[in-house]
């Protein structure tokens, strides 16, 4: 398990949920935090290694808010309150902006690589297909580069 704190936007956790995968986070991470904001967001029953953290600066979220949506601004918010956080996000805009602020970032579909990698799944590509099939945007170069990075 990793000494960094590791904060889930609600896209990622709705796409494993989805998956039947929610538990590949605790498998990878042990516990993941998440803003309020994010698990109003999910409408699922978190599980208890799933915690929430609304210890971020609500001027860096009202700062992030007129050009990303209410759940990756706090999600990003929160991941500035903790040094060395790895923040897992998906939207384009919200990944852009994270990386700007020097936050180490990773998605759905670097959860799935790494799963893979160690085991953990069976087929990544069943995933990967699976997602596409529930309308998750994932170009054929994302999709091909994953399939190769199992």
């Amino acid at each position: 398990m990793p000494d960094r704190i590791v904060i889930a936007d609600a896209s990622t956790l709705i796409g494993l949920h989805n998956l039947n995968s929610l538990e590949l986070l605790h498998e990878l991470y042990g516990h993941v935090e998440v803003t309020t904001i994010v698990g109003e967001e999910t409408a699922i029953d978190l599980p208890d290694w799933i915690r929430v953290d609304d210890n971020y600066n609500r001027d860096v979220y009202r700062s992030l808010l007129p050009s990303l949506d209410a759940g990756e601004a706090s999600s990003i918010a929160l991941a500035l309150a903790h040094e060395s956080a790895l923040l897992i996000i998906d939207e384009r805009k919200g990944r852009r902006r994270a990386k700007s602020l020097g936050i180490v970032i990773t998605g759905l579909i670097g959860i799935l690589i790494r799963a893979k990698q160690r085991g953990l799944i069976s087929s990544g590509k069943d995933k990967l297909d699976n997602l596409r099939e529930q309308g998750f945007r994932l170009s054929e170069k994302i999709y091909e580069l994953a399939l190769r990075e199992m």
